[in-house]
């Protein structure tokens, strides 16, 4: 069942966007595909092409202090992009994240790229911290946005709160309804130390559940975690960790299949995630440690559990064995129906996402 009508409040037709951004799953051609559908003429370029060798050069310049290590990269960049530009330049400049790039790539393209009456927008699916320029770059470009709500509230530089998306595929209005659920919760992401021993201690503790907790583990990660750190991979739990890569459909047939979904952020993890928003398009319950959920207005308690301090619960579970502090609500709560607003539901699709982000 599809229903992918949406009425766009922007009007992008025959509009040329220049777009340089990260390629992260399969949200590149979920934009483009938005895009497209209202008319646009997208023109994607990847800030980070080449992900091992760009891993090495960030290290090299942290031991080494080489801030200027990226300026080949970026003067390639700037030269392809201009020399692929459609006739007249473009519409629209858009930066997501922008980690490697430097500010004169910024002008170079804003001057010989852009249109004299083109715009330019700038967000950021990362916290500040994470990123080389802590933000900084978003000062060159005419709206400047973030997923991060602390970002937004404390920065100094108007960056405006706009949160992730879920796309159509994650919309509850294109599926048929779930007649019986596989599964009471789920969770699929990548495979990081602290997920590891959460989903052990929530495995521990909810044996009365149908869990279905999976992490998925590099094969290259894990060789060289056993080198480095073997006492961290050894005698994995090999009903959690996968060393084969799940699709997004079959995540989503997962998520689709459960009653509930768990994400667990990193605990300095501020924005929510792409997993909160695709619950919230597709109508699962969510567990989270992220406390800044209860800040969204689509935060309901019939809906959404945040689960504070794991790391704390979690040493004292595995000091003491009791792991009741990663008891999940039972069908009280999971089986009370979904408390649905489907007018704040809507404002997190895709669609409304690339509105806001060209309403400028």
């Amino acid at each position: 069942m599809m229903n992918t009508e949406f009425d766009y409040k922007v009007d992008l037709k025959s509009k040329n966007i220049l777009i340089i951004m990260p390629k992260f799953y399969t949200y590149q051609n979920e934009i483009k595909k938005d895009l497209v559908a209202r008319g646009a003429n997208p023109h994607f370029y990847d800030e980070e092409p080449e992900k091992t060798k760009f891993l090495i050069m960030k290290n090299i310049e942290s031991i080494f202090h080489k801030p200027n290590i990226f300026d080949r990269f970026n003067k390639k960049l700037t030269n392809q992009i201009l020399a692929e530009m459609p006739a007249g330049g473009y519409d629209y400049m858009l930066v997501i994240r922008g980690n490697v790039l430097n500010e004169l790539t910024i002008h170079e393209l804003k001057l010989h790229a852009l249109k004299a009456n083109g715009k330019s927008i700038y967000y950021s699916w990362d916290s500040f911290e994470n990123m080389r320029h802590k933000g900084e770059l978003g000062r060159l470009f005419d709206w400047r946005g973030t997923f991060d709500s602390v970002d937004a509230a404390n920065s100094d530089m108007d960056y405006k709160l706009l949160p992730l998306f879920y796309s159509d595929e994650f919309d509850a209005n294109n599926m048929d309804e779930v007649q019986e659920y596989k599964y009471d919760y789920v969770s699929v992401s990548a495979f990081f130390p602290f997920r590891y021993r959460y989903f052990k201690a929530f495995k521990e503790a909810n044996k009365d559940k149908n869990l279905c907790l999976k992490l998925y583990l590099n094969p290259s990660v894990y060789r060289g975690k056993k080198l480095k750190d073997p006492k961290l991979v050894k005698n994995l739990d090999m009903d959690i960790v996968s060393f084969e890569p799940f699709s997004p459909d079959i995540i989503r047939d997962m998520v689709k299949h459960s009653k509930a979904v768990i994400d667990l952020a990193h605990e300095k993890q501020q924005g929510l995630t792409m997993r909160t928003m695709e619950t919230l398009g597709i109508k699962r319950k969510l567990v989270t440690n992220n406390i800044y959920l209860r800040d969204y207005e689509f935060y309901n308690e019939d809906n959404d559990l945040v689960m504070e301090n794991l790391p704390g619960k979690c040493d004292a579970a595995e000091a003491s064995g009791d792991y009741s502090a990663f008891v999940l609500p039972d069908a009280e709560w999971l089986d009370k129906p979904y408390a649905e607003n489907e007018t704040v539901r809507r404002r997190y699709s895709i669609h409304s996402w690339i509105d806001n982000l060209f309403s400028i």
